[in-house]
Order: C-alpha cells, then structure tokens, then sequence
C-alpha cells in the first residue's frame, strides 16, 4: 500500500490494500446495506479517493452483480500520476483501474449501464451533499492524523446526509470515535476487522 509522508500513514492496510477495502466496504458496506434494505440504486459517497481502490472495487461489484450505484468521492490531496501505474500493475483490471485516474475531476462519468462516478476536488468540512446518501465509506486517515475528520460535529453532518436506514463503515474502531458517533445520532457496531486488524465499525441512521 502507498505512504503518505505528509500524514505519516499508509493509504491502506500493511497486511493487504485491496483485503482490507474489500472487507471492509465492499462485505460490510455494500453487500451490508443490500441485505438490509430493498434498494433498486445505491448512492455511495466516500470520504478520501486515495488510490481509488474503493471506486474499482465497487464499479467491479456493480458490474458482477448487475446493481446500479451512484458513486461521489471526495478528495484534498490526490496522489502523484506517476504512482497510479504502479498500483494498476497489481490489480486484474489496469487498464479500468488507470482510465478512473484519468477520467476529469468534477464530473460524472458513465463506465457502465450499472455504474457512475464523480471525483470531486475538496475538503469535507466545507462540502455541501446535493442529494442524500445510501452508503458512506469513511476511509480519511485516522484521528490520529487528522483529528478534524473524526469529530462529532462532522459526523452529524454526514448522519444528516444518509438517507433512514444509511450507514457508514470505516476500518477505523477508536473508542472516541465511536462515541462521537453516537453523539452524532448513529447506532454503532463493531464487527470483525480485516487482517491485521481486531476490530471495524459499521454505523446506522435509525
């Protein structure tokens, strides 16, 4: 996985990049939320496109299972274009995986008949939501780093943005954090984490 130098952390899990997304987001995000409601279209917003394996992952997901999702990321500091080949060079599709990075910013793009993205440019505390959300992957970098993205205060506005029954998954499983949670309004769950990791926390808007 990728090191960020400005924050002193890795982009993703050590014990595996693309383990832990799909754990994480993928089995208790989106498989998560289908089994508990009856959706036709999945509005996903993710908080950070790092590398934009989260978005690969679920426009794979859309494809295999034939399910339509909408899918809006965030992010403030995009990563350099000449790491995006290197991380294409692990993956099944690189080529699908590269034409995500190369696709405009600002903009929602059509892959498929299943699935569009847009990348947005921006901070989180300043972003208004257009529309209301299904599915949240909170993957920022941890409090420890930057402690602004884990406040109460942000998780209300983010619980305001989910739709009954929305929830939002993070690897993240810190005692704080998950109180600020449910200050926020939130029903908070701790499930398995992904490997190397004891625990993650999956939250519902009631």
């Amino acid at each position: 996985t990728l090191y960020s130098q400005t924050f002193n952390q890795t982009y993703h899990s050590s014990h595996g990049a693309i383990a832990e997304s799909e754990h994480v987001f993928i089995k208790n995000g989106i498989e998560w939320y289908l089994k508990n409601n009856d959706s036709q279209k999945t509005n996903i917003f993710e908080m950070g496109f790092g590398t934009g394996l989260n978005c690969f992952l679920t426009e794979k997901f859309a494809l295999n299972h034939k399910i339509a999702i909408e899918y809006l990321s965030i992010e403030k500091f995009p990563i350099e274009t000449a790491l995006i080949k290197e991380i294409a060079s692990v993956l099944d599709d690189s080529k699908r995986f590269e034409s995500i990075h190369q696709s405009p910013w600002e903009a929602w793009i059509v892959s498929h008949s299943n699935f569009r993205y847009k990348k947005t440019l921006g901070d989180l505390l300043d972003f208004n939501f257009e529309s209301s959300i299904d599915i949240i992957f909170y993957d920022a970098f941890s409090p420890n780093s930057q402690p602004e993205l884990w406040s109460a205060e942000l998780f209300h506005k983010l619980y305001k943005s989910l739709n009954p029954m929305g929830i939002l998954t993070t690897y993240c499983a810190k005692g704080q954090v998950k109180r600020n949670l449910k200050e926020a309004g939130f029903e908070v769950l701790s499930l398995p984490g992904p490997i190397g990791k004891r625990e993650m926390t999956l939250c519902v808007k009631k």
